[in-house]
């Protein structure tokens, strides 16, 4: 299918549902006809009858149109009396009984009347004077419906050619003023759009340093600003990634030094076989920090599609504790758990624990708090409160820590709890740190 520009699709729109407009106002007006010619002829026999009842004497020369007619009545309450003077010969083909029925009805006022032959006639009714003592005489009109159908014969043709060349002339000035205005509306948007694009295109060849610069005061504008801030996340990220490799090359760097110069010295015969103790040392420190960097790197694939589980929260961080009973026994450890349950995978909320704790046992300094209530997680050590121009890098990875160091810890746990539908807080108190993982 062949594309349009956004300018030509307005345009084609715009003139549719224009052309659809006039259509069906046309069709409207038209079906509006039949109650104007009814309402023109109801008007013409009002105002024939009323121009005779101004009359003294009244004679079937009063009338010359063929499709009307009048009866004089007298009633005497609401009874009709049975003389009734017929004038004009359009009517008196009409029995007697079929004309006093006409004649009740449009004393009940009611402005028509249909026969049994189908044949419809409208009515009118005016009084004319009081004969004392008690009978009031009125004179009612009556018109067949022919003469609706000479209306429309008459007049028809032309009033609709009429009123169908006004709607589409009118409807056609609307088509060309309107396309102009939002061809030149059209145009300038078209323009906004097409520099957006262009600076966009532009992103990766600046290494997304190039500010997008936003333009009007609309919804383009929001979408510039989005792309802007989309930009300067990019960018941040992009420095972020590469502190990240120069800390990571420099916290590898640290251990695989010390492993290469004890191996080599020991193949040397420089040093003792017994320093082997050392490299094995320094091995686990690597290990350890290749597996924070694949755990950091799993999070990425953690199938988002997979429905959330129930985890018992006691029961992972008692297994947590377990592990690290030895680390833990030479300091005061407050433990007090409730059976609160959290949503997410129970391999991903080991890691969370055991990072914290580890965390926490590099810096306390004799007391550990772990209180779980409410589905509220708080991790309480008495160390020093973490510096306030750390705290807000405190989980980006391989942030460079107030004691030189690097990690992957906190910024897994982060990113963690936040695809489980938690938060993680750091709260830097008089006594110490806390950290608290909470629903969002």
């Amino acid at each position: 299918m062949k594309k349009f520009k956004l300018a030509t699709q307005l345009l084609i729109l715009f003139t549719t549902v224009t052309i659809l407009s006039a259509v069906v106002f046309g069709l409207v007006t038209y079906r509006n006809y039949e109650s104007i010619y009814l309402e023109v002829a109801l008007g013409q026999l009002g105002n024939t009858i009323d121009n005779i009842n101004k009359k003294e004497t009244i004679t079937s020369n009063d009338i010359e149109d063929e499709h009307l007619g009048y009866i004089v009545a007298n009633f005497e309450g609401d009874t009709l009396l049975p003389a009734m003077p017929i004038i004009s010969n359009s009517i008196v083909e009409i029995e007697t009984d079929t004309l006093k029925e006409m004649v009740v009805r449009a004393y009940s006022g009611f402005r028509s009347y249909e026969a049994e032959d189908g044949t419809i006639y409208y009515l009118y009714i005016a009084k004319r004077r009081d004969i004392p003592p008690s009978i009031t005489e009125y004179i009612v009109g009556i018109m067949n419906e022919a003469k609706i159908l000479e209306f429309k014969r008459a007049s028809a043709q032309n009033d609709v050619m009429l009123s169908f060349a006004g709607t589409f002339i009118a409807f056609a000035i609307i088509i060309v003023v309107g396309n102009i205005i939002l061809a030149l509306w059209s145009r300038e948007i078209t323009k906004r759009i097409m520099f957006l694009t262009r600076q966009v295109s532009s992103l990766g060849q600046t290494g997304y340093k190039k500010e997008i610069v936003p333009t009007g005061n609309d919804e383009i504008t929001d979408l510039s600003n989005q792309v802007e801030r989309m930009r300067q996340e990019i960018e941040q990220n992009e420095r972020t990634k590469q502190e990240m490799f120069q800390n990571l090359s420099h916290d590898f760097k640290t251990p695989i030094t010390v492993i290469k110069s004890y191996a080599e010295a020991i193949e040397d015969g420089i040093a003792d076989v017994k320093d082997t103790t050392i490299i094995i040392e320094q091995t686990k420190k690597l290990e350890q920090k290749v597996n924070r960097l694949l755990e950091y790197n799993k999070l990425e694939y953690i199938d988002t599609t997979k429905p959330l589980v129930e985890i018992k929260m006691k029961k992972v961080i008692n297994k947590v504790l377990a592990d690290y009973r030895i680390l833990l026994k030479e300091y005061k450890l407050v433990v007090d758990l409730d059976n609160s349950v959290f949503m997410g995978f129970e391999e991903n909320y080991i890691t969370i624990v055991s990072n914290i704790i580890d965390n926490a046992t590099r810096y306390v300094k004799t007391r550990i708090e772990i209180i779980l209530k409410d589905e509220r997680l708080t991790i309480f050590n008495d160390g020093e409160p973490i510096d306030e121009k750390y705290v807000q890098n405190l989980f980006k990875p391989y942030e460079k820590g107030s004691e030189g160091q690097f990690g992957l810890g906190m910024s897994i746990v982060q990113k963690t709890v936040n695809r489980f539908g938690y938060r993680l807080l750091v709260k830097n108190l008089n006594d110490g740190v806390k950290f608290i993982i909470e629903p969002q």
